[in-house]
């Protein structure tokens, strides 16, 4: 039997109507899941980071999940501890900086020296997976940030204008370094036999030629080379410390986040910070090989060599650092290298 007209026409009516509904919810969905990215970078425009955050904001934008990118590199969004609390409150989303730890002491822990002695180590501890990685997200977290990944920028050693004594071992040295103005810093240099004083990094190089100063810890092989290459006849490559920065993103952004935006965010980030190893030792041996071609004497340390001074400033310098970072805290950083 026929259905009625009016009744046909009712359901189509309400048929439209669902559909209508339909396209105006699937609308408001797409407009909702448009989100623009603030991403801060403190490296210059042309350096190799930079090009990087570039990539990474390419590979956003072409995930077609809604994200837009803005980069800012250069701290042209402010210094690092501006950018910092900048991303605590979601002023900024994500920065790509050094980490400081001007409101939580126990942040430190990615300037704590011979945490890594080699690259090995280094892929293993500053990926997800650690107890040093473990420990740095949560404390990060505790900030509203989250940790989207550790970029290795290089292994710091010392650049001296005169051969140090024991220079492989641990010993006096017979010379006066320059340290930054961390305390973790000088007892790391004192343990390994130097002498120390703080000078600003911008008057490291007339200090230098001046003999203030016989040499300098803070800097990787490139550092070295393209700072200091014409005050130091000298490079020590300790492995003492770890040239590092971090991406991280604001908690209140990333909880707004739909989980296909999420999901390609962690991925651009960390697949970026895992590449970063590989840089840094190849740079290393680039710069190192050209300190070489300079007349600057590169006075290797066999593995050995290496591990015994790791364990040497561990056994005495991380001790000084229990009261800030707790014992069992360092137990467990230890546990990533044993």
């Amino acid at each position: 039997m026929p259905k009625p007209i009016a009744n046909l026409n009712r359901r189509a009516t309400l048929a439209l109507g669902a559909a209508a509904l339909a396209g105006a919810m699937s609308l408001a969905s797409a407009a909702q899941a448009e989100v623009r990215l603030r991403i801060a970078g403190s490296h210059a425009p042309d350096h190799g980071n930079t090009l990087l955050l570039e990539q990474i904001a390419a590979e956003l934008e072409a995930a077609d999940v809604g994200l837009n990118v803005q980069l800012f590199p250069a701290n042209q969004l402010g210094s690092g501890e501006q950018v910092f609390g900048d991303v605590q409150r979601g002023v900024i989303d994500i920065a790509h900086t050094f980490v400081y730890s001007i409101n939580d002491p126990r942040l430190e822990i990615n300037s704590i020296p011979y945490l890594v002695e080699n690259y090995e180590q280094m892929r293993r501890v500053f990926t997800p997976g650690s107890n040093f990685y473990a420990a740095f997200s949560g404390l990060l977290a505790e900030q509203g940030i989250r940790l989207l990944g550790i970029v290795g920028e290089g292994f710091i050693g010392v650049g001296a204008a005169d051969r140090p004594d024991n220079a492989t071992t641990v010993g006096d040295k017979g010379l006066t370094i320059r340290v930054w103005s961390a305390n973790v810093a000088r007892q790391t240099a004192q343990d390994l036999g130097f002498n120390t004083t703080t000078i600003d990094w911008g008057d490291v190089f007339p200090a230098l030629q001046q003999g203030v100063v016989d040499g300098v810890i803070g800097g990787t092989p490139e550092a070295n080379y393209t700072t200091f290459r014409d005050a130091i006849g000298y490079y020590i490559p300790y492995n003492s410390f770890v040239e590092n920065t971090a991406y991280y993103m604001s908690q209140e952004t990333w909880d707004e986040l739909e989980p296909a935006q999420r999901e390609t965010v962690e991925a651009a980030f960390s697949q970026a910070a895992l590449a970063s190893f590989d840089q840094a030792e190849a740079r290393d041996a680039a710069f190192t090989d050209l300190l070489s071609e300079a007349g600057i004497e590169v006075i290797a340390l066999t593995d050995e060599e290496r591990a015994a001074l790791a364990a040497h400033v561990r056994d005495n310098t991380w001790p000084t650092l229990a009261d800030t970072l707790g014992a069992d805290l360092l137990d467990a950083l230890r546990a990533d290298i044993d």
